[in-house]
């Protein structure tokens, strides 16, 4: 405790890993250890310390606090990578999210960027592929097995389609997706 101790005087940002050293003594290792063990007295009087485990956690609830605190107090955030991080870290835990969190998470985004934080997976472009495919061998709606058809016939695939048939070099590069006939039928679609 005492190392601790004299490492928060000093004002060392504290990182609760193993990689963590102080001194050249692993006061990282003594703090997981403490925090997996949950000693309860042991972590309140860290806490009382100054040293928060939440702001250390892998706990998606802590994560997304963390989160938030970090975006509110951005100047200048990037909205690009806030949106990586959101969508690799933070959208795939929804489901272990406290609705209140959720809710002050959207706040500050509305805050910040001016727009409504989306909650769902965005589509790649492997999943367009698949619709693409389904919407080809779909006899239902697309009886002549076109690739490309109607905007009405389509729906919101129909523009993916068409920038895909306009532009060669962005076509080449999903073609590994499609076997030799389907490559043919493209061929002969114009694509």
């Amino acid at each position: 405790m005492a190392l601790l101790e004299s490492a928060i005087k000093e004002g060392v940002k504290i990182q609760v890993n193993h990689r963590f050293k102080y001194k050249n003594r692993s006061l990282g290792t003594f703090l997981v250890s403490a925090k997996s063990r949950k000693n309860t007295e042991l972590i309140k009087k860290i806490e009382s310390l100054g040293v928060n485990f939440k702001m250390h956690s892998n706990e998606p609830e802590h994560y997304l606090e963390r989160y938030i605190l970090q975006l509110s107090t951005d100047k200048k955030p990037n909205k690009q990578r806030y949106i990586t991080r959101f969508n690799h870290y933070v959208l795939p835990k929804k489901e272990d999210l406290k609705e209140q969190t959720i809710n002050k998470l959207n706040k500050v985004w509305k805050k910040k960027f001016g727009e409504i934080r989306k909650w769902t997976k965005p589509e790649t472009v492997l999943d367009k592929i698949h619709q693409w495919k389904e919407f080809r061998y779909n006899e239902k709606i697309n009886p002549e097995g076109k690739w490309i058809d109607t905007r009405k016939n389509m729906g919101k695939l129909y523009g993916w389609v068409y920038v895909r048939k306009r532009d060669k070099q962005k076509m080449s590069l999903i073609l590994e997706h499609f076997n030799k006939k389907e490559i043919s039928e493209l061929q002969k679609e114009g694509f």
